[in-house]
C-alpha cells in the first residue's frame, strides 16, 4: 500500500496482516481525495476505525493541517505510530486509542472541530445503518457533540450491499459512489 498523491506520493505504508483490518484500497483512496479536492488543504481530519492510518496519512500528504487517528486495536495503533514516524508527520498527527462505538463522546477534541471525517468501520456495523443502530448513533454524535464542523464532510466507507439510510435528523447523504464492493457515502449536515 502506498500514498497515492501529494508531497509523500509513492511512499510505502506498513499494514496489518490478518482478517481483522480491511484497508481502504489505493484506488478507492485516490478516488476519495480526487472528489474531496482542495477541501483537504489546511483541514483538520479525523480518521475513525483508522486501521493502518492510510486515509489520514493520505490527507496529510495532500496538505491537511492535522490528522487525528482513532483505533482500538493495539496492533493497528502500533502500525499507525510507525507510519506517522516513518513519514515524518509526528508534529501533525494525534493517535488515540478507544472503542469509538461504545464511547462516541470521546471524539470531542479541545483543539477544535474537524473539517473532514472518514469512517471505515468493520462491515458488520454497516449492514444496516439507521438512526437507531450503533453506527447511526455515532454518526449523529459527530454533529450533535460538535465533533464535526457545521460544514464538514463525513465519509462513510461501507459494503455496496449495506442499507445506509439517506435522511437523518442531523445530516443527509449528499453523494454516494461505488468501486466494486466498496461504497463511499458522503454525509453533510442538514441545513
Amino acid at each position: 500500500m502506498r500514498i497515492t498523491g501529494g508531497s509523500l506520493r509513492g511512499r510505502t505504508l506498513r499494514t496489518i496482516s490478518g482478517q481483522t483490518v480491511r484497508p481502504t484500497s489505493d484506488k478507492v483512496r485516490q478516488a476519495l481525495f480526487n472528489i474531496l479536492g482542495e477541501r483537504v488543504t489546511d483541514a483538520r481530519v479525523l480518521d475513525v476505525f483508522a486501521g493502518s492510518g492510510s486515509v489520514g496519512l493520505e490527507a496529510l500528504s495532500r496538505g491537511a493541517a492535522h490528522a487525528t487517528f482513532v483505533e482500538k486495536d493495539h496492533r493497528a495503533l502500533k502500525v499507525i505510530h510507525e507510519n506517522v514516524e516513518a513519514l515524518g508527520l509526528v508534529d501533525r498527527a494525534t493517535v488515540r486509542r478507544f472503542d469509538i462505538v461504545g464511547q462516541p463522546e470521546k471524539l470531542h477534541d479541545p483543539a477544535g472541530t474537524f473539517d473532514v471525517v472518514f469512517l471505515d468501520p468493520p462491515y458488520r456495523l454497516t449492514r444496516t445503518v439507521t438512526s437507531g443502530s450503533e453506527l447511526g448513533r455515532l454518526l449523529e454524535t459527530l454533529w450533535t457533540a460538535r465533533v464535526a464542523s457545521p460544514d464538514a464532510v463525513v465519509v462513510l466507507e461501507h459494503d455496496r450491499r449495506s442499507d445506509v439510510a439517506d435522511d437523518w435528523q442531523s445530516f443527509t447523504v449528499a453523494d454516494r459512489r461505488s468501486w466494486g464492493d466498496t461504497t463511499l457515502s458522503f454525509l453533510r449536515r442538514r441545513e
